[in-house]
């Protein structure tokens, strides 16, 4: 596939990981190709070179393949780091459960190889963009691979109340302990520990879920993964993040909206993955 820069990042506080990430630096560079790591990672390395180690954002700024050691949660921020840009993620497993992540630590090398050796495939997952509007002004945005959560904002068993609209047609006035919207990646997160439909990850559609809504008959709800969804806070304060790892305070009267954003996250695949053996492998389903 030609990638002339290759950037590697580590978790932070990850430890033991000298071998593994001076083997992918050194098949990295047998490719020709430039390589740059994080300060985390170079930690592991001693005697790169000036030129080789930078910040974690310089790295993903610069890199047209991006090795990701980490969990899901290392996976979530930098298919959010790298923006609009169409750079390929290939996740290496540090973590537990690795739903994001293509290989673990022992396959790590070989799997780099076969990229390198043109031997995988890139596949692309749909993200969300989402701006808060505050009297009109836009106060932030972001992208979410996972999810956009709003949830309330005070310690205080209380619900908020938001109103929902898709494509500017009104839902309903959704009382609950907040809202849920996710892309079919993210439907295995979040939106399924609250009851949420598990969206097959090549389905365009997004989730609205509401979590504990007042109102039983209030349930999750598929869209077209080209809607636009508004949701207006109406009472309480309240939280937005996205893919748990970003948040921005809500107060009442402020809006919520989520789109699909145009361009989605790029992962590399070494072997066409079967979703459902990943769902019984990961998930435990039909196990006993």
């Amino acid at each position: 596939m030609g990638w002339q820069r290759i950037g590697i990042v580590l978790k932070g506080r990850e430890v033991g990981r000298a071998a593994l990430v001076a083997r992918l630096i050194e098949v990295a560079r047998a490719s020709g190709a430039e390589v740059a790591v994080d300060t985390n990672a170079a930690e592991h390395v001693p005697g790169l070179g000036a030129g080789e180690v930078h910040s974690q954002a310089e790295v993903i700024d610069a890199a047209e393949l991006l090795i990701v050691l980490g969990g899901d949660g290392s996976v979530l921020a930098a298919a959010r780091a790298v923006g609009d840009r169409d750079v390929p993620i290939l996740g290496i497993n540090l973590g537990n459960l690795g739903f994001l992540t293509e290989v673990g630590p022992d396959r790590a090398v070989e799997a780099l190889d076969r990229v390198l050796r043109g031997d995988a495939q890139v596949v692309e997952r749909q993200r969300i963009a989402a701006r808060v509007l505050r009297a009109g002004r836009e106060i932030s945005a972001g992208v979410a691979l996972n999810d956009a959560v709003i949830t309330k904002g005070s310690a205080l068993a209380r619900m908020i109340e938001l109103d929902v609209r898709v494509d500017s047609e009104h839902i309903a006035l959704f009382r609950s302990d907040g809202l849920i919207v996710a892309t079919p990646t993210g439907s295995t997160a979040y939106n399924l520990s609250a009851g949420g439909p598990v969206v097959e990850p090549t389905v365009e559609a997004l989730v609205i879920n509401p979590i504990c809504p007042h109102i039983l008959s209030l349930r999750p709800l598929a869209v077209r993964a080209d809607c636009a969804i508004e949701v207006v806070l109406r009472a309480e304060e309240a939280t937005l993040t996205l893919d748990g790892q970003v948040g921005t305070s809500l107060q009442p009267g402020d809006s919520v909206h989520v789109a699909r954003a145009p361009h989605p996250a790029r992962f590399v695949q070494i072997a066409p993955r079967d979703h459902f053996e990943t769902l019984r492998t990961k998930l435990g389903w039909g196990s006993r």
